[in-house]
């Protein structure tokens, strides 16, 4: 009796029962080798390709077990009492197999017993392979089930959602409308009738609307307080405006009167501004709500990741009020490829449920962190918090539809926030993160970079 190593005894195996060149089969793709309760009284060993197991009588046409290259195949009906294959033997590609058809109880002794311990091992290990297969298969049609079921949700809710977004519509054209009219109005009016200092203020408001963040604008409010002239409610007007103290002087000419008058006109051009930012994003959230679930194709090249975060905040401006607000944006941040009005709903989102985690939990000194930086080849946008944090085991979930940590929901109990952002930084190809502890929760945003 001779003794192996397991790699040399499988050569040796090979070599000795498994290379009669009269013996080999050349299987093409799709083929069957061995059919369903057929008889076999053959070994075959796989030289090169593959041979998947299927159950032809059952609903589900899925493989059973799968054999690569190097494998053997039929060991168990050869060995069974009636011989019969209990699957259907089919080459997922081009294979070549050679085969043993003689019986091995008719070998010498010691020949047939290290041939039958060799088989017997290969047996026990085909086992646990084919338990582990059987695994795989129950775990991919675990997934396969879960996306069916979500895409089931998806179609769902963009049904309910397209009639939504029909009525808004119509309702924001109007508010879009009207609001461009009324700003040509107000403009043509102080054009021909103020100062043109007021109306320059007024067009700094308009087209510029809050530049500075809010501790730029404490600063330039401590300045302007030391001018006596001013009360402190048209120094806080005036200091959000960007405008330097020596600039406020040579408009006001250390009159009270102009100063308001400067400071309440440019606040009008402001409030114009987040208005029509507001009505443009409304828009591109009613687009965005009624392609639930559909790629949106409506994108730009040198996409501004600043300027989406700085549109988000201004229509946030009120909400955000009730926390302490840091923004730390990265100047020359570089661009990317993005539909804009999207990468605003998702901040957004992410903010609002922040500022509405900090004030339903009472958080001590509420805070909110926003920061946008780079490396080679992704832009990364992180909003953080000072919040209670959210459980590990909700990671996951809190990324599906109808899912909500909130009492009340979206006021009628869809869920609808995270889902609607995961989508849309999946179809910018790319990704977010969650970290939470108490005391720190943080979303961070990783987008890729636009190759030139």
């Amino acid at each position: 009796m001779s003794f192996f190593t397991e790699g040399g005894q499988h050569e040796d195996i090979v070599e000795k029962y498994f290379s009669n060149p009269e013996k080999i089969i050349h299987l093409k793709r799709g083929h069957v080798l061995l059919h369903q309760y057929a008889t076999n009284d053959r070994l075959y060993y796989l030289l090169k390709g593959k041979i998947c197991g299927y159950l032809p009588d059952k609903e589900l046409h899925e493989p059973v077990f799968e054999a690569n290259t190097k494998s053997f195949v039929g060991v168990y009906s050869f060995f069974s009492q009636d011989r019969k294959s209990y699957s259907e033997l089919i080459a997922e590609e081009n294979s070549i197999i050679s085969y043993y058809d003689e019986n091995p109880f008719e070998l010498p002794k010691e020949e047939a017993r290290e041939l039958l311990i060799f088989l017997f091992n290969k047996v026990v290990n085909e086992l646990r392979h084919r338990q582990q297969f059987a695994g795989k298969m129950a775990h991919e049609r675990q997934e396969t089930l879960q996306k069916l079921i979500q895409s089931e949700k998806m179609a769902t809710l963009g049904q309910m959602a397209a009639g939504l977004a029909h009525e808004l519509n119509n309702a924001i054209g109007a508010l879009s409308s009207n609001l461009r009219q009324v700003q040509e109005e107000i403009s043509n009016y102080l054009e021909t009738n103020e100062e043109k200092a007021v109306f320059d203020t007024y067009i700094k408001g308009l087209e510029d609307g809050q530049k500075l963040s809010s501790a730029q604008a404490r600063e330039s409010r401590n300045k302007l307080e030391k001018l006596n002239y001013l009360d402190k409610n048209t120094a806080k007007k005036l200091s959000r405006a960007g405008i330097d103290p020596e600039t406020i002087m040579k408009l006001s000419e250390g009159d009270h009167s102009k100063a308001e008058k400067v400071a309440s006109f440019w606040e009008l051009g402001y409030l114009l501004h987040d208005m029509k930012i507001a009505a443009t994003h409304a828009t591109h959230v009613i687009q965005s709500v009624k392609n639930l679930g559909v790629a949106n194709q409506v994108w730009i090249k040198n996409a501004d990741i600043n300027q989406s975060l700085t549109e988000s905040l201004a229509i946030l401006r009120n909400l955000t009020k009730r926390v302490t607000l840091e923004v730390d944006l990265e100047e020359n941040l570089p661009s990317t490829e993005a539909n804009l009005g999207e990468l605003v709903q998702v901040w957004i989102n992410l903010v609002k449920n922040a500022v509405e985690s900090l004030l339903n939990t009472k958080t001590e000194s509420p805070r909110i962190t926003i920061s946008s930086s780079h490396t080679k080849t992704e832009i990364k946008v992180s909003i953080t918090d000072n919040g209670p944090g959210i459980p590990e085991d909700l990671y996951q979930v809190i990324f599906q539809p109808n899912f909500t940590t909130k009492k009340g929901g979206l006021s009628f109990g869809l869920g609808l926030g995270l889902t609607i952002v995961k989508r849309i930084i999946n179809e910018h190809n790319g990704e977010i993160k969650l970290s939470s502890e108490p005391g720190k929760t943080c979303f961070e945003i990783h987008l890729p970079i636009l190759n030139d």
